[in-house]
């Protein structure tokens, strides 16, 4: 019983930890692990960045075009127009407007005279920060009979 108790309390040679090797390896996928994350972090936050800044939206001015009153009660005619619009400063928007260094236009253009059927085209010009001017172009068909007739009965 003494031989048995005597092996007991001798250390295992080999069998008591990690060798130097296997921390370093262990080490070297943690730092990569956590630089490939860091990484993903920069590229989230430069994505969110882009997304905060303010454009314009053709989708919305088309919406305002859509949903415009024909003259008299409105502005929406055939032709070339520049609408007042309080969110552009080249629009009459003044100081406090959302995009105080862009403006945008449309134009009406009929298809058919008779059905109300236009081509619509909304332009939006805009000075970036460089001082540069990019613009901006959304077609689409436009039915307005309300404008046709409108537009019918100022041409008799």
């Amino acid at each position: 019983m003494n031989v048995n108790m005597a092996k007991r309390h001798q250390p295992q040679v080999g069998k008591t930890g990690f060798t130097l090797v296997e921390v370093l390896i262990a080490v070297v996928i943690f730092v990569i692990a956590i630089f490939a994350v860091l990484k993903q972090v920069n590229q989230i936050m430069a994505m969110v960045k882009s997304m905060q800044q303010q454009r314009p939206d053709l989708g919305t001015l088309a919406g305002k075009t859509m949903l415009e009153p024909p003259l008299p009660d409105g502005t929406l005619e055939s032709g070339l127009s520049t609408p007042e619009d309080e969110d552009f400063g080249g629009n009459m928007g003044g100081n406090f407007a959302l995009y105080p260094d862009a403006t945008w236009e449309r134009y009406l253009e009929p298809i058919d005279e008779t059905n109300g059927l236009y081509r619509a085209t909304i332009t939006v010009i805009e000075i970036n920060k460089d001082g540069k001017e990019s613009e901006f172009e959304l077609n689409f068909l436009l039915f307005r009979p309300d404008l046709a007739e409108q537009e019918m009965g100022s041409a008799q």
